[in-house]
């Protein structure tokens, strides 16, 4: 009985596709991996050179501006970003900003400044750890769409955050505002970078943990990642979860920069935060991105007005450029999509 035997058509001592010479998987060269990343962080520091260029002179008041002006949406980007690498999206981040804000509006008292503003602190991140996590349990266990549930809530939220504060008001005691807004170290460093440096800490460590490691499998591929034993609807509500808690965040360090309550206020947040996403490099379709693009994608959306300003544009004009920014970030975030589409249809 004769053994039939098989060949490849890979030529004897050549290194099988994909592999080095050492059998390793060959992976492509950083700035490929991460080219929206980067691209994100190329066009900020462009714009910044412009915004800096334009002053006569860049002083610690600048720096503090700038600082101030994209971390309310750095911290909401940073909630969204985890939604977003789940295959989700979360529209009531921008009510909940609202609504916090209101809350915290209301409970602020100068007359006791650490008490009334631990207060507001702790309800204005329970309120939001709470509305996410009902989105997380609607989208996990009521099996319904993310969209439709988180445009549902929003209006919800939003609804209760223009009953507590119905005009525009409220008063924040000057401590706590200077003690996210303000500067420090001899005045010349803006307080809101330790919050950033914080933020990106927070980042490192929450990417070594398994929720971190859950959460891309499933938006790579919720199938697979079912099959792996991933727990997906509890994943998927902590994410939530942690988008509401990061729009907590959010709402009080708008509280500290604005120093006062607006129940309208957060709602320019929402698609905001979608766009400073997928402007520093994630998916829409999920199980690609990084908080790190996230940062340089909102600061990017929150610098444009100013350096239209510089510029002598209308108001109109830079809304104009505005809108042109976030439909080109959408685009780019489908542009994945529609390639998986294309190579699934050549199939």
């Amino acid at each position: 009985m004769s053994v039939a035997t098989t060949t490849t058509s890979t030529p004897i001592g050549a290194d099988p596709p994909g592999r080095g010479r050492q059998g390793s998987v060959r992976r492509r060269p950083f700035v490929v991996r991460n080219a929206r990343l980067l691209l994100a962080w190329v066009i900020f520091v462009a714009l910044f050179i412009v915004y800096y260029r334009q002053l006569e002179a860049f002083r610690p008041r600048e720096a503090r501006t700038i600082a101030n002006s994209g971390m309310t949406l750095v911290i909401a980007g940073f909630g969204q970003t985890i939604v977003i690498l789940t295959g989700g999206i979360d529209l009531s981040i921008g009510p909940l900003i609202s609504l916090t804000n209101s809350v915290a509006s209301r409970i602020g008292d100068p007359e006791a400044p650490r008490r009334s503003m631990s207060l507001a602190a702790t309800a204005a991140l329970g309120i939001g750890a709470l509305g996410g996590f009902i989105n997380g349990v609607l989208v996990a266990y009521g099996r319904l769409q993310p969209i439709i549930v988180t445009l549902a809530t929003a209006s919800i939220y939003g609804g209760i955050a223009l009953a507590i504060r119905p005009d525009p008001g409220g008063t924040i005691p000057f401590e706590y505002t200077d003690l996210l807004t303000g500067l420090f170290w001899g005045d010349q460093v803006p307080r809101s970078l330790v919050v950033l440096a914080a933020l990106v800490v927070a980042w490192s460590l929450f990417r070594r943990t398994r929720l971190c490691t859950r959460i891309y499998a499933v938006g790579s591929s919720e199938g697979a990642a079912y099959m792996s034993g991933v727990d997906v609807a509890r994943t998927k509500v902590w994410a939530y979860t942690l988008s509401g808690l990061s729009a907590g965040m959010a709402g009080l360090f708008y509280t500290a920069q604005t120093a006062t309550g607006n129940a309208l206020a957060g709602n320019v947040y929402t698609l905001n935060a979608i766009a400073a996403v997928v402007l520093g490099g994630a998916s829409l379709a999920g199980g690609s991105g990084s908080f790190i693009g996230t940062i340089a994608g909102a600061y990017v959306i929150a610098i444009i007005p100013t350096v239209l300003f510089f510029y002598d544009v209308s108001t109109f004009y830079q809304q104009f450029f505005q809108g042109l920014i976030l439909l080109a970030s959408v685009s780019l975030g489908a542009l994945g999509v529609l390639r998986v589409r294309n190579r699934m249809e050549r199939l």
